[in-house]
Formats: C-alpha cells, structure tokens, sequence
C-alpha cells in the first residue's frame, strides 16, 4: 500500500501577512483584490482579535487536526509539487481551515482498498447558511451536505497514478477536480461516509464576500460575531462525529476572546 498523504494548499504566515499578499491571492482566484484588506480594517477596529491573529489561530487548530489523522503525511502543496508519487499513494487536498476525521483513510481503505483514480465522501459544514442575511443567523450551523458527486474543499483524495496522469493543475483546486473527475474513464469511487468538515468562520474568504455584501454586517460586523458565537454554543453535532467538538469549541473559544 502507498502512502497516504494530507496536502496543504494555501497557507501562508497568517501573522507577516501583507496588503499585496491577500491582493496577489485574490486575484489569481478572480476576486475583487481589495476585499480583504477593507475586511481586515472593519475586522481589526471591531474586535480584539486582529485578523491576522484570528487567522493564524484557524490555522493551527487545522493542522492539530491533520496531524491527527492516523497513518497520514501531513505536507504542504509545494512539497507536493516538487515530487512524483507512487501509483498507489492516496492524496487528500484541505486549506488551513478545513478539519478532517481521525479515521479518514481508515474507513477509505476500508471501503475502497485499490482505488484506481481517486475517493470522493461526505463534507460536513460548520458554519452560516450564505443564502441570504437572515438565513447566516437562524439556520444552525452545522449541515451534512447532501451525498451527491460534488467536490467540495477537503471531501475527495486522488492516487498518485491519477496526479502523475492528469497532471496536478486539475486536481489541485477542488473545482478543478469537479470538472476533471467527470472526465475520468473509471470515476473515483463514492464512499457515503461523512470524513471531514469546512470551517465556514467568519474570517474565511467565502464568508468574507458574503458578509462584506451585506449592509448589516458592514454597519455592525460584532453583531454578527456574537451571533455566531452562539450558534457555534447551539451546535448539535451527531455523537459519530464527536471529533467536530473539540474544534468547535476551540472556535467558539477564539471567537469570545475576540468579542471580550
């Protein structure tokens, strides 16, 4: 059996985070270059927890969160990049705010011991419905996205025989990946398990255009935070998903300390 590996995208040092480093992100992903750094000013004036801070903090309690899954490598994208794999290996792709399941490619390999192309499951969703403003603050927080065949930031792996055949441009970015596996002669294999989560925080970049469109949000951005607190509080998360609470409450701990 080959390795199984945990690769990191995008993960800078969120605390030497400059103006032009969120611009230069934003753009090679097609978004408006300036929304992060007029984020971070009403961010930054609002709460006690300065963006950069926030962010770094999301990002180590991924990384416990990687470096938690049993028989994994944990390695960043440019490592990634920089080598071939064996046909065999597995390659889960997450960003620095997606949380995984101790047991992922335990349960992988136990469904699916020889996948030929790549594993697709369950995305769980931790955070606010972004439908409409009223919806972020009543719907609770936490989703089992429907099992349907679609990719999501950390719900699939692909073996190294795919990486090296298709080439890692088109399954580096999940979207990407989306489009690609429809294409693939023996389509990765569905396992209907739920084996990991996207932390939709407010500071993530999602959120951010989302609530930034928002004129309540603008005009009283704590507001919104204190209700998330509280709906991380009245989160109802399923007893075979017990490894979502420690970093729920850590969230919900960063997010008080923000608001104190």
């Amino acid at each position: 059996m080959g390795k199984r590996i945990v690769a990191v995208r995008y993960s800078p040092d969120w605390l030497a985070l400059t103006d032009d480093d969120t611009r230069r992100f934003l753009r090679r992903h097609h978004i408006d270059e300036n929304l992060l750094v007029d984020f971070m000013a009403l961010w930054d004036r609002n709460l006690k927890v300065d963006y950069r801070s926030f962010r770094d903090e999301i990002a180590k309690l991924s990384r416990a969160s990687f470096a938690a899954v049993r028989g994994a490598e944990v390695i960043s994208h440019e490592v990634l990049r920089q080598t071939k794999r064996a046909s065999d290996d597995l390659i889960a792709f997450v960003d620095d705010d997606d949380w995984l399941s101790p047991g992922l490619f335990e349960e992988l390999d136990k469904a699916c011991p020889r996948p030929l192309n790549g594993i697709w499951w369950g995305s769980i969703l931790v955070g606010p419905q972004l439908t409409t403003y009223e919806d972020s603050q009543t719907v609770p927080l936490i989703e089992l996205r429907p099992l349907k065949r679609v990719i999501y930031t950390n719900n699939y792996a692909v073996t190294g025989r795919a990486l090296n055949h298709h080439g890692y441009p088109r399954l580096f970015e999940h979207y990407h990946a989306d489009r690609r596996f429809g294409k693939f002669w023996w389509p990765p294999k569905k396992v209907p398990l739920y084996l990991s989560a996207a932390s939709k925080h407010p500071c993530s970049t999602v959120s951010v255009q989302f609530f930034m469109a928002q004129p309540q949000f603008r005009a009283d951005p704590r507001r919104h935070v204190e209700r998330f607190a509280d709906q991380l509080a009245e989160a109802v998360i399923p007893a075979e998903y017990g490894w979502l609470k420690q970093p729920v409450n850590a969230v919900e701990a960063l997010v008080r300390r923000a608001l104190a």
